[in-house]
């Protein structure tokens, strides 16, 4: 799967793309249920963490997470090193590729809570533009009703503030959120793709999605790619071991 320069001209332009599947129903059968055997697994392990809140894991609204997720399953793995996706993404930001987040987000049949408005470059520190893709990947239809994930097209142009929501030493999950994004919700498109689809948006893309009020669940991979020849200034994917962040094609920073 390789986007054409066209389509990677309005990747630029509109600050997202909505991708063909590229994954066989067979393969979406074992990936889906090997995340729901994770998700099982990590509640277990009591590992299991509801984003939405610090000390409720069973809280009206949950948005539970798989955080680094191609260490958490073989087949997950797999997903990040298959050459269908890495093309698409070399398309977009060129051909040195690195991982620099990989997570599985589950939001339960009328439980699942929103997220709020964020740009991917703020959590990343990456200071080059046009150097950070994400693909998020839907492994259930993703529809307005189970919180499928919104955009503002062409609202990329620049870096918004951002609130800090908590300390990522003490709670993992989504702890930037722009400030006062009320004024996002007039641009507001909602992307609703079939099982299988992704949505590729760019690193500074305001994005949200909004509770899950169906009776489906609404399981989903976002995964994020940065050029490798970029370092990342955030000190905390500066710290992490380098098999959260693993080259994936090409080449890394030069010393």
């Amino acid at each position: 799967m390789r986007f054409t320069e066209a389509q990677r001209q309005l990747w630029l332009d509109q600050g997202y793309l909505v991708g063909d599947k590229f994954l066989s129903d067979a393969e979406l059968d074992a990936i889906g249920d090997a995340f729901l055997a994770t998700i099982d697994r990590l509640r277990k392990e009591k590992r299991l963490e509801n984003v939405k809140s610090d000390d409720a894991p069973d809280a009206a609204k949950q948005v539970f997470q798989i955080r680094t997720a191609h260490l958490a399953h073989p087949l997950f793995d797999g997903l990040i090193h298959d050459a269908r996706l890495l093309d698409a993404i070399e398309s977009l930001i060129g051909p040195n590729i690195r991982l620099v987040h990989f997570q599985g987000l589950y939001k339960p049949p009328q439980t699942g809570g929103n997220v709020d408005w964020h740009q991917d470059d703020y959590y990343f520190g990456v200071n080059k533009r046009d150097a950070v893709a994400s693909c998020w990947l839907a492994l259930d239809d993703a529809t307005v009703d189970n919180g499928c994930m919104w955009v503002v097209p062409g609202g990329h142009s620049r870096m918004y503030d951002h609130q800090k929501n908590w300390d990522p030493k003490d709670k993992k999950g989504f702890f930037f959120s722009i400030k006062d994004a009320s004024f996002l919700d007039a641009g507001a498109k909602p992307i609703e793709i079939k099982r299988g689809q992704c949505l590729f948006h760019h690193g500074l893309m305001p994005h949200r999605s909004l509770g899950n009020t169906s009776s489906r669940m609404r399981r989903a991979f976002a995964t994020h790619f940065f050029d490798a020849t970029v370092p990342i200034l955030r000190d905390l994917y500066q710290s992490m071991p380098p098999e959260n962040t693993p080259i994936l094609r090409g080449a890394a920073v030069a010393a």
